[in-house]
């Protein structure tokens, strides 16, 4: 993999990791493009690793609150721990779901035509939210029963080719969520989500061998400006209700998954 290589899969991880595209979906269909063969599952993390470190900068107000309200403990339970219990139970979810989708997803990167109905499914997950925004007005708190549903979703969202932004927004959009309210919560369990991704390819140590620092860390930088543009692009899409061009964009790639895969 080259400098250029790098920095075009960087930049379109960085891109697609909050729209709700499908960031691996997309990684797994430009390595296929680029002709890149056998990169290993680590290297991808490591591009979600520096979309997670502009979350943190994206949301460190909402982060530094969060935590300071955790370890404050003289009212007792309070809003920052019944907030992080429900990302738990939506990460537990996610984590069950992985012996079933886990397999799958090895699959989908040995034989990518597969990423033709995952985007395709995708697409009409953001119809489904597009039409259920104005039923989603609830201005409440996410509840153990949302947790559920949106952990389960962020569960498909494992393939690649379905969108963890879009299946979780979505979820929250079918709990009839606020819109602001589902998309910061989404954020909130990437957190968790990519770090407990890495973490289970370290112990791995599978393609450690494989990736040159120089080439990753062109493609960590890129990776982690394009992810604060993006961020910026879909809290601006969210608050305007609009997510029927990315579903329009998925059904085109769907298509042109068979002409180039």
């Amino acid at each position: 993999m080259t400098f250029f290589d790098s920095i075009i899969l960087g930049i379109l991880q960085g891109l697609t990791e909050f729209l709700p595209v499908s960031s691996s979906g997309h990684l797994v269909f430009m390595e296929k493009l680029l002709g890149q063969k056998d990169v290993p599952l680590l290297y991808d993390i490591l591009l979600h690793v520096a979309s997670l470190l502009a979350v943190f900068i994206f949301f460190r107000k909402k982060l530094l609150a969060l935590v300071s309200g955790f370890f404050s403990f003289k009212k007792g339970v309070n809003e920052s721990h019944r907030y992080v219990l429900m990302m738990l139970i939506s990460t537990v979810v996610t984590t069950a779901m992985l012996v079933v989708t886990k397999p799958m997803l090895e699959g989908i990167k040995e034989n990518p035509m597969m990423l033709m109905p995952a985007f395709a499914f995708t697409a009409l997950l953001l119809l489904f939210a597009q039409f259920g925004f104005k039923k989603a007005t609830e201005d409440r708190e996410i509840n153990w029963k949302d947790a559920l549903v949106i952990g389960f979703f962020q569960g498909i969202a494992v393939l690649p080719g379905v969108s963890r932004s879009g299946s979780t927004i979505s979820g929250g959009i079918l709990r009839k969520i606020k819109a602001e309210t589902v998309v910061e919560f989404s954020f909130m369990l990437a957190i968790p989500a990519i770090l407990g991704a890495l973490a289970l390819e370290l112990v791995k140590a599978e393609g450690l061998g494989m990736i040159d620092l120089g080439v990753v860390t062109a493609g960590f930088a890129a990776s982690f400006v394009s992810s604060l543009a993006a961020l910026k692009l879909l809290v601006f899409m969210m608050k305007k209700t609009v997510l029927y061009p990315f579903s329009i964009y998925l059904i085109i790639l769907s298509i042109a998954v068979l002409y180039v895969i």
